[in-house]
């Protein structure tokens, strides 16, 4: 997918590994996988939120269903 930040940096996720997309979990999703046994990356499912973070001005921008949810923009 590829997506232009607000700053006008174009973002992608196309390379693997990449520094665009992150894996974000919440405290209890993660208590959830321990509890369950998922110790094997192939076995934890993705997160709710896909994350990606642009490199040229670090703002996060949160897709859910490939749609812009929210939007976080350093302070300095």
């Amino acid at each position: 997918m590829r997506f232009v930040c607000r700053c006008g940096n174009m973002l992608t996720n196309q390379l693997d590994p990449n520094d665009t997309a992150y894996y974000v979990y919440s405290d209890r999703e993660w208590s959830e996988f321990e509890k369950k046994g998922w110790i094997y990356f192939l076995d934890v499912p993705y997160p709710q939120y896909d994350v990606w973070r642009c490199e040229k001005c670090d703002r996060i921008y949160l897709f859910k269903e490939n749609k812009v949810v929210k939007v976080y923009k350093p302070e300095e």
